[in-house]
């Protein structure tokens, strides 16, 4: 036992120090590293929302700076499937979705140090099952004199 301690706590010569060698790594993270962080941000949100995987596609892209001088990314999402029932309620929620993906970058330490732009919804003609012509048309709010005054209890 005299022995194996004798040898743990024994001098050892120390290696000669050499001059540092620069890092061929890098603690940085690429503009295509924060684009997938991004992605899978915007991916794990929507399929929370119990979006199809097979009827988007998301991309991220890094869009210019941002007002703090950040460097600003944004969310793409093209429709590639739609759904009678569940397109037009992601799209109604645009901005619940929107507010749900900057609560989590303002979360990452990771992104800290960049700018969320925004997400962008896209549907073309050519949407499978898309609709060929105008469903509804938006309501005309007519202002009735008459009626309750705005400073009214």
């Amino acid at each position: 036992m005299k022995t194996i301690i004798n040898r743990v706590f024994a001098k050892k010569e120390e290696p000669a120090q050499s001059p540092a060698q620069p890092s061929h790594l890098s603690s940085e993270l690429s503009h295509s590293d924060i684009e997938n962080y991004y992605l899978r941000i915007i991916v794990d949100c929507l399929r929370r929302m119990l979006v199809p995987p097979d009827s988007i596609e998301v991309g991220v892209k890094r869009a210019g700076v941002g007002p703090s001088g950040l460097s600003a990314f944004a969310g793409y999402v093209r429709i590639l499937k739609w759904d009678s029932v569940l397109t037009p309620v992601l799209l109604q929620n645009m901005p619940v979705i929107d507010a749900r993906i900057r609560k989590v970058v303002d979360a990452s330490i990771i992104l800290e140090h960049t700018h969320f732009a925004g997400i962008w919804f896209q549907a073309n003609d050519n949407t499978e099952g898309a609709p060929k012509s105008l469903l509804g048309v938006p309501a005309e709010l007519v202002h009735q004199p008459g009626g309750v005054p705005p400073n009214s209890p």
